[in-house]
């Protein structure tokens, strides 16, 4: 799937760079600057020469940001591309190379004093600490992963912890759910179709960056204080970071992201369709892709198309041909699959519109159909099933399907091979777990893992034997003894593994790897945590340095545009006075701070500049180096808590990207204050005293003075 992105953004980008140019004696300057900062800085010195993009918005993290095709486009087109310079932008390097761009880079960081990255080398220190400290998390080396396990019969939740093989945690809910992991892998979401709820569970792992490879740290399971609610909650779909719960008892989506969990200012979108019946949504950005009801027979709980809706519930495009519509899977950027009872209904992204192409069933049997789809990054093909005994194929580029395994009785579970997307792992009524190419159908493995079974009675819900894949282990549940067993798929056996929780598991979800060699910088947690290079690239956070930076903007747009270099270099130094003078502004009300309290504790490592240049320790920060997708272990946060006691400090801060719930946790165990969030990654919104650099600092140093003193 990423080559097949990367060679429709180069398309894009040829496609742009064959478009007729204007005069470039007569057009501004073309400049892509990399994020909001950067891009006000280049927008002051620039004036109406420029015409600027900015790639990251102020609401964006430039770590760990997507480009997207239209990012390209301007690339390709841009005369200066205006960047850090310090590996805050990861993804800068692949997306210029692969627009063709001819635009000059300039790092806007060049001449500045920077810092080591302080995470670059304390981050071994900072495990050591947690050690001795009696914590939670464990050694770098350390890879493994947790086990979130249901009751059928009850809302009993477990965690098991598969490194010790034992139930570290028990939570329990409403009813029973069904259970799913979040877009970055760390929480699940406990949806409870009876309850009318869906819960979170902090599954306490967290992916992050070491060199060039990811491992796990572990933290302390959880249950948050979130309570999403709906009418009879069923299908739950992630889209990169977008989350949808369709709610069967009125038909409505509920659409957010992760931040939802610790960001009060976000909000829940409610999407609505004509009535209630059996669907899904599935977010794609600023719209989505949701079912629709059949309105000529009431009593029909099945879809019959899929529209697509903004998120104000209004109808921009209808595909009316998915009778008994029933399963989806994302297969691309902008591609979705669904499950029709006289086929597989593609729907794709085309400009700003949408089209659609339809996959016959491989057989005219009209007593078998596709109800269930599945795909996963680096996958040839999407699997459904055909009817009760078979497994299908479906190719959305040659627009085909085929038989891929053809039981002979009923299959009760299938998966994609957790580190192998061209092989198919399958659960039939026998008890054996296969292992099938899909490709060829070949059966490469079998293993008998619990006793036969059968299928509960028509319209009656039952706990039968399911499974989940992690690597190259499958994790079984057996609900009549009430344990987990593990088969190890490079051997086809199964381990001496056995957890006994009780109850009768049935629904798992699984967090964490089981292999070192699973978290490799290009597998699918590559972009949940970043690393930083060598030295810290936050360098804005220090007037005295920006003030380098514009000296650097105006000096490029002056040798690119000498008939304007007056301008730039009058505009550039108008703006450096105001930067002394809030300098001065900040330097004043320091002052006004205590001494002893000049002390700062912050959710993530990006302060160093602005405590070198005035005087503050940094403390720690709750997040370390890791930015706004990865959450701490228990022993870190119990060490901020500890220091933050001991040097008595009245208050602790959290970014406007940062987790607000985990800081107020932190702030209230160590009986202090949490300051209004500060803005960091970017400029604020409209009437947030942010909206510029200079008001995001005086409003910053504001919040942290009347905290400290």
């Amino acid at each position: 799937m990423a080559l097949r992105r990367m060679l429709v953004l180069v398309l894009l980008a040829l496609l742009a760079l064959s478009a007729p140019l204007s005069s470039a004696q007569d057009a501004p300057l073309k400049v892509v600057a990399t994020y909001s900062i950067l891009g006000e800085i280049v927008e002051i010195v620039g004036g109406e020469n420029v015409s600027l993009t900015v790639l990251v918005g102020g609401d964006g993290d430039p770590h760990v940001y997507e480009p997207t095709p239209q990012d390209l486009i301007a690339l390709a087109q841009a005369d200066i591309l205006f960047e850090n310079g310090l590996e805050l932008e990861p993804w800068i390097d692949a997306l210029y190379e692969s627009s063709g761009s001819t635009a000059l880079r300039v790092a806007v960081s060049d001449g500045v004093d920077v810092l080591e990255f302080a995470g670059h080398h304390d981050h071994n220190h900072a495990h050591d600490r947690d050690h001795h400290h009696g914590g939670f998390m464990e050694d770098d080396s350390m890879v493994g992963a947790r086990l979130i396990v249901n009751d059928f019969e009850s809302g009993t939740v477990h965690v098991i912890d598969l490194r010790s093989n034992e139930v570290i945690a028990t939570f329990e809910l409403t009813a029973r759910p069904n259970l799913y992991p979040s877009p970055n892998g760390r929480y699940a979401f406990a949806v409870q179709m009876t309850g009318g709820v869906t819960n979170v569970i902090d599954s306490g792992v967290s992916m992050v960056a070491h060199d060039d490879h990811f491992h796990a740290e572990f933290g302390r399971p959880a249950l948050l204080g979130v309570d999403i609610p709906g009418s009879t909650p069923i299908h739950f779909v992630t889209h990169h970071d977008q989350i949808a719960i369709f709610n069967d008892g009125d038909g409505t989506a509920s659409i957010f992201t992760q931040n939802y969990l610790f960001d009060p200012s976000e909000a829940i979108i409610t999407v609505a369709t004509a009535r209630a019946h059996h669907g899904v949504a599935v977010p794609l950005g600023d719209v989505v892709l949701i079912s629709s009801p059949n309105m000529e027979d009431m009593n029909s709980s099945l879809p019959i198309g899929v529209d697509v809706m903004n998120m104000d519930s209004e109808i921009l495009q209808s595909f009316p041909e998915c009778p008994g519509l029933h399963g989806e899977a994302a297969y691309s950027d902008d591609g979705v699959a669904f499950g029709c009872s006289d086929g597989v209904l593609l729907i794709e992204r085309d400009g700003d519109a949408f089209v659609s192409r339809k996959i016959a069933n491989p057989t005219a049997n009209p007593d078998l159909r596709t109800g269930t789809l599945y795909y996963v990054d680096g996958a040839q093909f999407l699997l459904g099933n055909y009817g009760r005994n078979a497994i299908v194929r479906i190719d959305p580029v040659a627009g085909e399907s085929a038989v891929v395994l053809d039981a002979g009785q009923r299959i009760w579970r299938f998966q994609y091979h957790g580190e192998d997307p061209s092989k198919v792992v399958a659960l039939t009524m026998d008890g054996n777990l296969h292992v099938i190419d899909i490709a060829t159908g070949e059966i490469e493995g079998t293993v008998q893992v619990v006793d036969p079974f059968t299928a509960p009675a028509s319209g009656r819900a039952a706990a039968r034997p399911t499974f989940v894949t992690n690597g190259h282990m499958v994790y079984v549940s057996e609900p009549l003894p009430g344990d987990i067993r593990a088969v190890d798929l490079e051997t086809m056996a199964i381990t001496d593994m056995r957890v006994f929780v009780g109850g009768k598991p049935a629904n798992m979800a699984v967090f964490g790897m089981t292999a070192e060699s699973e978290l490799d910088g290009e597998g699918d947690h590559a972009h949940d945590d970043h690393a930083h290079g060598e030295f810290d690239p936050h360098t804005w956070m220090s007037p005295l340095n920006v003030v380098i930076m514009t000296e650097n903007v105006r000096d490029a747009l002056m040798a690119a545009d000498p008939a304007n270099a007056a301008v730039y270099a009058a505009n550039a130094e108008a703006y450096i006075v105001e930067l002394l003078e809030l300098d001065a502004y900040i330097r004043e009300q320091v002052a006004t701070i205590p001494e002893a309290n000049r002390v700062l504790v912050t959710t993530h490592e990006l302060f160093a500049y602005f405590a070198r240049d005035y005087g503050f320790t940094l403390l720690d920060s709750a997040l370390g180096a890791v930015t706004t997708g990865a959450e701490p272990a228990a022993g870190q946060i119990a060490l901020v808590i500890e220091e933050i006691r001991e040097t008595g400090i009245p208050a602790i801060f959290v970014e406007t990207v940062g987790n607000p719930a985990l800081m107020q946790q932190i702030a209230d165990e160590a009986g202090v204050m949490l300051a209004d969030p500060l803005f960091t990654h970017g400029l604020g919104p409209a009437g947030s005293g942010a909206e510029t650099y200079l008001g995001m600092m005086r409003r910053n140093i504001n919040i942290i003075a009347e905290a400290l003193r």
